[in-house]
């Protein structure tokens, strides 16, 4: 039985980007981000990286709504991989 339609995981992977997105706006300002001073190294890499993970949920999303669920759910594969690989790039 197929629990997990490829609809149903297109969704699912619409709400993760939208989670990372999130999760990266409250790091910024958990690094302190919201104190008004000029935007450091570590906080303009929480930026970029909920700016990016914004756009691919936008790009999934279109993808979702024009019935290419599975094209949508490996580009949040690829982008979750580009994501992490880009914070190890920079923090190293």
């Amino acid at each position: 039985m197929n629990w997990l339609s490829t609809a149903r995981a297109a969704q699912a992977a619409l709400g993760l980007l939208i989670v990372i997105a999130i999760r990266s706006i409250l790091e910024f300002f958990r690094v302190g981000g919201a104190n008004g001073g000029p935007i450091d190294g570590a906080q303009l890499l929480y930026v970029e990286g909920a700016l990016a993970a914004s756009i691919a949920a936008l790009a999934v999303l279109v993808l979702h709504a024009s019935g290419r669920h599975r094209w949508a759910t490996m580009l949040t594969a690829a982008v979750i991989i580009a994501l992490l690989a880009w914070k190890i790039i920079a923090t190293s």
